[in-house]
């Protein structure tokens, strides 16, 4: 019977097992479909997930809704962001809700692996608002169209990420991996919540600035919840960061949409300097476990009142350290007597009303002591500063305090400064009735390591400090092989760090007998050196400053130039640099700019500089400039030294390179003495007229004006002499290196051959043999050739039609006729006066028909002649050029 029994039990056991774990299978479809459906209707985002499981026997008596891979992408606004990616999101459900069907009541929520990105724009729009509004609803709080409702009483995140970036406030709290539960029954306006956190790193920034940085959190905070009110009262507790042991206890309600109503206090009272020193992220990641820390550290304060968009709560914050003492074990010096009071404080909410005080600070770096005090309030109105600081710092001193690793530092400051009143003295420009002066002096200061290229050496320099300017004087410095020696004044450093928008003006002057820039901007990284490390990047000009400057070096390296007797005015403006008179000597000539850079467009830089260059030598410009190489390519086979003057404007790339179609150039290049040999135009129009003296030209003062537009080199004719040989030449070159000149050529008819020479001297003898007259033939003759096609592929074509050879034979004609003219004229005269005025008719007509007749003949003789000679000489040349062309 026991056994029946036994078996009768184990049957209906599993049985109810076999059922449970098949209740999954039935309700499967519906759930998935349900789950589908509202997310469909509820939420307006991309929801995507890869699979459901269900499951009962992990969960029981719940039913566990597992949705894998699970991810919300915002829209419009929020289109590219992720508000969440969990790698499993699981809802605990009430299993008879399931059985019910009717609504899916949860009770558990579990986030696994949770990636949350929690945003709000600066308008205040927030990428969580993704809830769908439906105008058909009386009430917000309708919720029949969900399948789904929260009777929650247990969550949990584990191993998650979540991000939190408010732009309207500009603040911004990251935590990394954090472990956070808390069970509570949510279905009770009234109720406990018990929550316990551990965040691996924590990190929050209000306006920029990091309150917290890296730092570890534990906590386990029982909070009291209100529903009905929206009130949350944190009971007594623990939060530990990093080593900082504190207590928060107090409330926060939300009466309304706007308004957030706190009332909480905090304090660390009991703890230790050392617990304090852990949030400082730097000493606690690297350093902290070896420094030693002593004295009591206390933290203590409040805040009340109501939080929204027009107030704050009242609050008070007291910071003290008393007996300081901060020492790294492997080092013999420490930091002692620390002693600060600090006190942050605001009445009633009212921003202005707000105050920082710092009565008093004192520490001394082993014996050496430094002192100060701060005070400022109306920090909105009229801000009020007062502020001493008072010290002598031996810098060799705090390498026996700090670990300062590959780090060489010594020399001596002293600082003596104090300053106070309100700001509206400076608006007004009372600077007599605001008390600042002081001074600041370095002597011997040495500064050498893995952080600076050189090491930096000051032997002396002194800044003074008084209401109308900060002086500097006596700069002795010298980084690297580079020395510099300074003195100026800043002249409205009050106007400047109080006013809005006021430009810092300041006067400095600078010598130097070597400055080299390629030793301070130190080593190219490898990444540089195997990209191009021959390319800059855009330099950008500080805004607000007005500063004029000027400058003499013996000696200054940049790149691969090297400068010498650099000197001129500098004058810093709205972004701009203005060179005045800036001189210098390279390439071994002289080089005057007068001109400006400015960087308003840091997209689009622009240049706009007037060079005055002296005997430069061509080869060396060629080598160093980019420019000269591509508009100037006849540079490379010139040996010579040039002179010019530039207008030069353009628009910078962001490797501070010209963009050559912007540029804007015009000038006038005098060729002081140079020899152009090897270009390959030249002897193509060489071999073109086979007179192989024109490959290698000798040029001295010839003068040519020049422009640059639309990437192109325009040349106004100039002329160049070669022996007898006279060159005029003007057209254009562009960036492709295409060509188009025309070259206009006066050259002696003897180099044309002695064939040509013949026929020509016996055309001639024939005209003076039928007209009665005695004409030579001149000794030169004029043609043009074009050049075309590349620097490297010329072509060359000779122009003999409608050109000087014809024009000159036409001159011979003219003067054959005009001879004839006048003879036959003089004739007529004589005749006339021995006949009749009847007979003067007859033989003026007679007269008229001889002079026609005669002037047709010998001009057609001399056109058919003079054509047949052409013809030859056209001929002969074709014939010889063909193979050249």
């Amino acid at each position: 019977m026991s056994k029946k029994i036994i078996i009768t039990i184990s049957l209906i056991f599993v049985v109810i097992l076999l059922a449970v774990a098949s209740i999954p299978l039935f309700f499967k479809d519906t759930i998935v479909s349900k789950v589908k459906n509202t997310i469909n209707e509820n939420l307006n985002a991309k929801v995507n997930f890869k699979d459901i499981d269900l499951t009962i026997i992990s969960s029981f008596p719940q039913l566990g809704l597992k949705l894998n891979d699970f991810e919300i992408v915002g829209v419009d606004s929020f289109s590219t962001d992720t508000l969440a990616k969990i790698k499993n999101l699981q809802l605990n459900l009430n299993l008879m809700s399931v059985i019910k069907g009717d609504k899916y009541q949860i009770n558990e929520v579990k986030l696994d692996e949770p990636k949350i990105y929690a945003r709000v724009l600066k308008s205040g729009k927030a990428n969580w608002d993704i809830v769908k509004s439906d105008s058909t609803k009386t009430s917000p709080q309708d919720t029949t169209a969900s399948s789904f409702k929260a009777a929650l009483k247990k969550y949990e995140i584990k191993n998650g990420n979540i991000i939190y970036d408010d732009a309207s406030l500009n603040f911004y709290m990251a935590l990394n991996n954090i472990n956070h539960s808390g069970k509570g029954d949510f279905t009770q306006d009234l109720f406990v919540l018990d929550t316990e956190s551990n965040i691996e790193k924590l990190t929050v920034k209000y306006g920029g600035i990091p309150y917290l940085n890296g730092v570890h959190l534990e906590a386990g905070l029982p909070l009291d919840i209100d529903l009905a009110k929206m009130k949350f009262t944190l009971k007594e507790n623990t939060i530990k960061l990093n080593e900082l042991v504190l207590s928060l206890v107090g409330s926060l309600a939300m009466p309304n949409d706007t308004d957030m109503v706190i009332d909480v206090k905090f304090d660390a009272e009991k703890s230790d300097l050392k617990n304090f020193l852990s949030l400082i992220p730097t000493m606690y990641a690297s350093n902290f476990k070896d420094l030693q820390a002593s004295g009591k550290f206390g933290l203590k304060g409040f805040a009340k009142g109501i939080y929204n968009e027009k107030s704050l709560p009242a609050f008070d914050i007291n910071l003290n350290i008393e007996n300081g003492k901060v020492k790294y074990t492997s080092l013999p010096s420490s930091i002692n007597d620390i002693q600060i009071k600090a006190k942050i404080s605001n009445p009633d909410g009212v921003t202005d009303h707000t105050i920082i005080d710092v009565p008093a600070f004192h520490m001394a770096f082993d014996k050496a002591p430094l002192d100060g005090k701060l005070l400022v309030k109306t920090p909105i109105s009229d801000p009020y500063l007062d502020l001493a600081l008072k010290g002598a710092l031996d810098l060799k001193q705090l390498t026996t305090i700090f670990p300062l690793k590959d780090m060489a530092l010594s020399g001596l400051l002293n600082a003596d400064i104090t300053a106070s009143r309100n700001k509206s003295t400076i608006d007004k420009g009372n600077y007599e009735a605001f008390k600042a002066s002081g001074n600041i002096t370095a002597t011997n200061v040495n500064y050498s390591g893995a952080a600076v290229a050189k090491p930096v050496s000051i032997p002396v320099a002194k800044l003074s400090l008084n209401p109308k300017n900060i002086t500097v004087s006596n700069v002795v410095a010298k980084i690297g092989k580079s020395d510099f020696q300074a003195n100026g004044a800043v002249n409205n450093y009050l106007s400047y760090v109080f006013g809005k928008d006021k430009p810092l003006q300041g006067n400095f002057n600078l010598v130097s007998s070597l400055i080299d820039v390629n030793e301070l901007m130190g080593p190219a990284t490898t990444e540089q050196k195997s990209a191009d490390t021959s390319k800059l990047s855009v330099i950008e000009i500080p805004k607000n400053i007005d500063f004029n400057m000027t400058v003499k070096t013996e000696r200054l390296l940049y790149d691969n130039y090297d400068i010498q007797n650099a000197q001129g005015a500098l004058f810093v403006k709205n972004q701009t640099v203005f060179f005045k008179d800036l001189g210098m000597q390279m390439l071994d000539g002289k080089v005057k700019m007068n001109g400006s850079y400015a960087s308003t467009d840091i997209k689009k830089p622009k240049v706009d500089i007037d060079f005055g260059i002296e005997n430069m030598n061509i080869q060396k410009a060629f080598n160093m400039f980019n420019t000269i190489k591509l508009l100037a390519p006849i540079a490379k086979y010139t040996s010579g030294t040039f002179t010019t003057n530039l207008k030069f404007n353009s628009d910078l790339g962001q490797d501070m390179m010209p963009i050559y179609s912007s540029i804007d150039a015009s000038g006038m290049t005098n060729i002081i003495e140079a020899v152009i040999n090897g270009f390959e135009p030249l002897n193509k129009l060489s071999s073109s007229l086979n007179i192989g003296e024109l490959k290698k030209l000798e040029l001295k003062n010839v003068l040519a004006k020049f422009q640059i537009e639309d990437g192109r080199l325009l040349v106004s004719p100039f002329n160049i002499k070669k022996n007898d040989i006279l060159l005029n030449i003007q057209g254009s070159n562009g960036l492709d290196q295409s060509m188009d000149y025309k070259v206009a050529i006066n050259i002696p008819r003897a180099k044309l051959g002695n064939q040509a020479n013949s026929t020509a001297n016996a055309l001639l003898a024939s005209l003076n043999s039928k007209a009665g007259t005695n004409v030579n033939l001149g000794e030169t003759i004029k043609f043009n050739a074009l050049i075309g096609g590349t620097v490297t592929k010329p072509t060359v074509k000779l122009d003999l039609s409608g050109n000087d050879i014809k024009s000159e034979a036409n001159s011979i004609v003219n003067q054959v006729i005009a001879d004839k003219k006048a003879e036959l004229e003089s004739k007529a005269r004589e005749e006339v006066t021995k006949i009749t005025d009847k007979a003067k008719a007859e033989a003026q007509q007679k007269i008229d028909t001889v002079k026609k007749q005669t002037e047709e003949r010998i001009k057609n003789e001399v056109k058919n002649q003079l054509n047949n000679l052409f013809k030859k000489k056209e001929k002969t040349q074709t014939t010889t050029e063909q193979p050249a062309q």
